[in-house]
């Protein structure tokens, strides 16, 4: 549904493999690799759901989790490769189908404890494509890759790296700087027998002009037919359909040490037959985001600037809020966005309704140990009550708060490291719409330490 990179080696995102890892060649010089990695986690996060410590529910968790990937590539011919990627995981949870939590597993054991010795979850498949690519398709550098893989466009607007799409990729270098990206994915379909299907069409162009500097843009159409049909019950029979148009233009640069990156995106479109509401809804949101860094050795100092506009009116037949879709992962903040709701609603759910600005330093702190620290000032874009529609708000105000994150990574060994992150969110009032007229927002706070091998 939407755009998917932009050069040619940025189709998908693919898990790194090692560049040592041992290679099995099969019969005929097929070259099979073989990787995955084991990563285990534990969480500590206080408040994260409601913003009051004298409520316990989700967003005060203390656990583990643990993931496990196993992937099989072969290159058949220094043109064609084929990947298969698989995660263990659960198919019931929308979030967390990457992950077991410890502990929650049918129990196979007896006696009086009947807990434990378990089993965790089956492996389902995280990836499988083909990619054929060379000069004989068009005379010029070229691509086609086809099937289920991480897919990304320009952050801002669409990112689904986490579990991916279902997609077809076409790609052309007409010359060596310009790269160009055709893209079809389906998002959704529906009742096969119906015209009920959800469906994206993306066009990217980059032109490098060296390492260091590039400038592209993309379209992106979004498109939903009949959603709902072939159910029952849609209020006056009434199937809406989604148009929605995302177009972005990106650049970056580096000046004297200095790197610029930025982007702005803009959304027109409609939806229409909305049941029970208005015969239409034009799209007007849009977004933008610029980041500064700058390195005097060993310590790269970052500066980032980020909007995204938010909904100012239901009473209206436009919608001003930035649309997005969004992997489950952390976006920007570690607790903002990512472990609590964004302004708009939404866990995970981007750059919505929210502006931000960002200081933020990163350093090698010893051998085999890095660090990053980063400091956010974040409020909404407008006011709770517009956005979601409330006469009467407990609160006007836009402040969301002050957040600092940290991260520490060290190298244990090859292909094996752990690290920490965590962060802390002094909340603004924009929280006492959640936490009442009669109780201040209390801070929220989250902390993850984790393992991972990769081979």
């Amino acid at each position: 549904m939407f755009v998917l990179g932009f050069a040619a080696s940025s189709f998908a995102i693919h898990a790194e493999i090692p560049a040592e890892t041992q290679a099995v060649v099969a019969t005929g010089g097929t070259q099979i690799t073989i990787g995955g990695d084991i990563r285990i986690r534990g969480l500590w996060d206080n408040n994260t759901g409601d913003f009051n410590s004298n409520t316990q529910r989700a967003g005060d968790d203390a656990k583990w989790d643990q993931r496990v990937r196993l992937q099989v590539e072969a290159k058949v011919t220094p043109n064609t490769t084929g990947l298969i990627q698989l995660e263990a995981g659960n198919a019931d949870s929308r979030t967390s189908n990457d992950i077991r939590n410890w502990g929650s597993e049918v129990s196979s054991a007896t006696g009086t404890i009947q807990a434990g010795d378990a089993k965790q979850d089956g492996m389902r498949v995280l990836q499988a494509w083909i990619l054929h690519q060379g000069t004989g398709l068009l005379g010029v550098p070229a691509l086609i890759k086809i099937g289920h893989m991480p897919v990304q466009i320009d952050g801002l607007f669409y990112s689904h790296t986490k579990f991916g799409d279902d997609a077809l990729l076409l790609g052309v270098d007409p010359v060596k700087e310009l790269h160009i990206i055709l893209g079809y994915v389906k998002l959704g379909e529906g009742q096969t027998f119906l015209n009920d299907d959800i469906n994206g069409y993306t066009l990217i162009a980059n032109y490098e002009f060296n390492k260091d500097s590039s400038i592209g843009g993309d379209v992106t159409y979004a498109e939903a037919q009949n959603l709902g049909h072939g159910t029952t019950g849609v209020p006056g029979g009434k199937y809406p359909d989604i148009h929605l148009w995302n177009l972005a233009l990106n650049g970056k640069t580096r000046v004297s040490g200095l790197g610029i990156k930025g982007e702005i995106d803009g959304q027109f479109g409609k939806t229409e037959q909305i049941p029970g509401a208005h015969d239409h809804l034009d799209f007007k949101g849009y977004a933008a985001k610029l980041d500064l860094d700058y390195t005097i050795k060993p310590v790269t100092l970052m500066f980032t600037g980020a909007y995204g506009s938010g909904n100012d009116s239901f009473k209206t037949n436009e919608t001003k809020g930035f649309v997005t879709t969004q992997e489950n992962i952390q976006h920007f903040t570690f607790v903002y966005e990512y472990l609590t709701v964004n302004a708009a609603g939404n866990q995970s759910g981007g750059l919505q309704n929210t502006w931000y600005l960002k200081l933020g330093a990163k350093a090698d702190l010893m051998k085999n140990l890095d660090g990053m620290i980063n400091i956010y000032y974040l409020e909404a874009a407008e006011s709770f009550g517009k956005v979601f529609g409330v006469s009467n708000p407990v609160s006007s105000s836009k402040q969301l708060g002050t957040e600092i994150d940290i991260n520490l990574n060290y190298q244990i060994d090859k292909n094996l490291k752990y690290y920490v992150e965590g962060g802390y969110l002094f909340a603004g009032n924009y929280w006492k719409n959640l936490t009442g007229p009669n109780k201040s927002p209390d801070d929220a706070w989250g902390i993850r330490h984790g393992i991972q091998l990769s081979f």
